[in-house]
């Protein structure tokens, strides 16, 4: 039987434990996809948004949920700058919900209205993407996330 060297595997030890955090924390958002919208809920505490960052394929909706006893808002940040404005949800009413329609590839910062401090983020792939694990390193932010088209 051959001894381990951990030298060597240190750094793949290292990378599949940095893969399965990313799992662990856009798991929902990533398992979700297999259905035909993905579900977003509104939250009293942070992230606020669960999950925070949804990771969907182009085609699918957006369900958004307010299980809260406050009005919130799901507010594309373009809506706020001037920009494209993708997408406002207006006060959706505690108890209430609303479809967000499937968009275009790409990333879709969002927050409440009423409630500036609530912020998430929807990424849309085109379909067959896949997202390169050595882009995710030790920053786990959105920004890092590196978006391929699969060659496949």
């Amino acid at each position: 039987m051959k001894n381990l060297n951990w030298t060597t595997a240190s750094p793949a030890l290292t990378g599949l434990g940095i893969f399965l955090l990313f799992l662990s924390i856009c798991g929902p958002s990533l398992a979700s996809t297999q259905s035909s919208d993905v579900r977003v809920s509104m939250d009293y505490w942070a992230p606020y948004y669960r999950p925070a960052l949804a990771i969907v394929p182009d085609g699918v909706s957006i369900h958004v949920v307010n299980p809260t006893s406050s009005p919130h808002s799901v507010t594309h940040d373009g809506c706020r700058t001037g920009g494209p404005c993708a997408f406002d949800t207006g006060g959706v009413q505690p108890g209430q919900e609303f479809t967000i329609p499937s968009l275009p590839p790409g990333r879709y910062p969002y927050y409440c209205v009423l409630h500036p401090i609530m912020r998430g983020e929807i990424i849309v792939l085109p379909h067959h993407t896949v997202i390169s694990q050595g882009t995710i390193h030790e920053h786990f932010t959105v920004t890092d996330v590196d978006v391929r088209e699969s060659r496949e």
